[in-house]
């Protein structure tokens, strides 16, 4: 067979993308999915359970999932919880254990299972935070080393109802089988040093890692919409990040950032970021690439703390342009207008747009 034709294309040189990787924990192998309502609920548990069976038997789980070891995803029988919903993690926690010995009509707890809990709407959950105002979902482990995930019944401009809902259950089911027991066996939720900064946002587990650009909301189970997550093999092959990749090409803004030396909990480590003192600033190369031709793209550069910490600004980000193309460069100038207020270090992030909307993302860390 004959070679393709060369195409003269050549995605250009930038820094590379965060690697999450393991803290040795176990994955699910087999995760079994307990899907868990509360009485009068019947209209969502309807929706959610043509959702489910239908996520488990898509490309879409395989995509997501498949480079990290969790195996095909199995739906249990819905379980009605006879208890009041609860409003503190608490009492989620407690009612949680409290049926996880295959009493109650509760299937029993294996090393795979996972117990999604949907709250009722109009329910508020306190978890370090509040329901649809901190958080839209999470997951966690009981005392006992049971795992579950939590989802309110939220909703936003841009994903009313269902479409949240099933959003944030594909979220949380994934991070719940590439980390099930965060706090006692941590598995896929670390991110390596030169890009520590996205353990403070977004986070670092798979979800977590693309949750913000808004192109990673997806019908892709039917009609149903989805979370697209972190995909490490994607990024080191300079694709998308965010699995499944869309048909449209990848495009981002690359903030290209020296190694510094910072104060990780009394511990110095290197890592990429750029050091400003307060009133001061530094002017950083900004990287443009694409994985295909393409248009150019608009890019964006917001101050975390005051965007969307809800605190104030401590950057101020002016880009010399807002629009270029692979092998482009532009010039990002940080002025520290504020000293940083947490962990001595602020946060910026470049978003990439095409047509009004975040597609990728680039995280930067700003010492002081």
């Amino acid at each position: 067979m004959d070679a393709p034709p060369d195409t003269g294309w050549a995605e250009a040189h930038h820094p590379s993308q965060p690697v999450v990787s393991s803290g040795g924990g176990n994955v699910l192998t087999a995760p079994v999915v307990v899907p868990v309502f509360f009485a009068n609920d019947k209209d969502a548990q309807t929706q959610v359970e043509s959702f489910l069976p239908m996520m488990a038997q898509s490309p879409y789980w395989m995509a997501i999932t498949q480079e990290y070891g969790v195996g095909a995803l199995t739906i249990a029988p819905t379980v009605i919880a006879t208890e009041t919903p609860p409003t503190t993690d608490d009492a989620l926690q407690t009612i949680v254990d409290s049926h996880t010995n295959g009493t109650g009509g509760w299937p029993a707890n294996t090393p795979n299972t996972i117990y999604a809990v949907f709250l009722p709407e109009g329910v508020t959950l306190t978890a370090g935070g509040t329901s649809c105002v901190d958080f839209g979902g999470y997951h966690a482990e009981t005392n006992n080393n049971t795992v579950y995930a939590l989802l309110p019944r939220c909703s936003s401009m841009n994903y009313p109802g269902l479409e949240y809902l099933t959003i944030a259950t594909s979220h949380e089911v994934l991070e719940a089988s590439t980390d099930p027991h965060p706090y006692s066996n941590p598995a896929y939720n670390q991110v390596d040093d030169d890009d520590a900064i996205l353990s403070l946002l977004p986070g670092g587990e798979l979800g977590d890692m693309c949750e913000m650009a808004r192109a990673v909301y997806q019908p892709m189970v039917g009609s149903f919409y989805v979370q697209r997550t972190w995909s490490n093999a994607s990024a080191a092959a300079g694709h998308d990040p965010c699995v499944p990749v869309l048909t449209t090409p990848y495009v981002e803004a690359a903030a290209n950032l020296p190694d510094i030396m910072v104060d990780g909990g009394g511990q110095q480590f290197t890592t990429r970021g750029v050091q400003v003192p307060n009133g001061m600033s530094k002017t950083v190369e900004v990287d443009l690439y694409s994985d295909a031709p393409t248009a150019d793209w608009t890019v964006v550069a917001y101050d975390v703390a005051s965007q969307y910490n809800m605190s104030s600004p401590e950057l101020q980000l002016t880009l010399d342009r807002s629009t270029g193309n692979n092998g482009d460069k532009l010039n990002l100038t940080i002025q520290r207008i504020a000293p940083a207020s947490e962990f001595g270090v602020s946060e910026f992030v470049l978003f990439s747009q095409v047509n009004g909307v975040n597609t990728g993302m680039w995280f930067g860390l700003v010492s002081q």
